[in-house]
């Protein structure tokens, strides 16, 4: 099995935790600049689970990645 596969799952895992550090970024300027209890609830209704997704699919991409890399240990294995 070619490994092209896990390291292209390793390398969306690294751009989506970039994403992630990058939100949090974000995340933290807007709440320094607009801290009212209007910011607050558009933050909540709109981007609360922004960040929890984003884990999941990291995870699931970790996973994956795993999944594949035992592939490649079986097949070689089996050669």
């Amino acid at each position: 099995m070619n490994p092209r596969s896990r390291n292209d799952l390793v390398g969306t895992k690294g751009r989506i935790q970039d994403t992630l550090n990058d939100w949090r970024i974000a995340s933290a300027t807007i709440s320094e600049s607009w801290t009212d209890a209007t910011a607050e609830k558009f933050m909540n209704e709109h981007f609360s689970d922004v960040e929890t997704a984003m884990q999941r699919i990291l995870l699931h991409l970790q996973e994956a990645a795993d999944l594949v890399r035992s592939f490649e240990k079986r097949v070689s294995d089996e050669l």
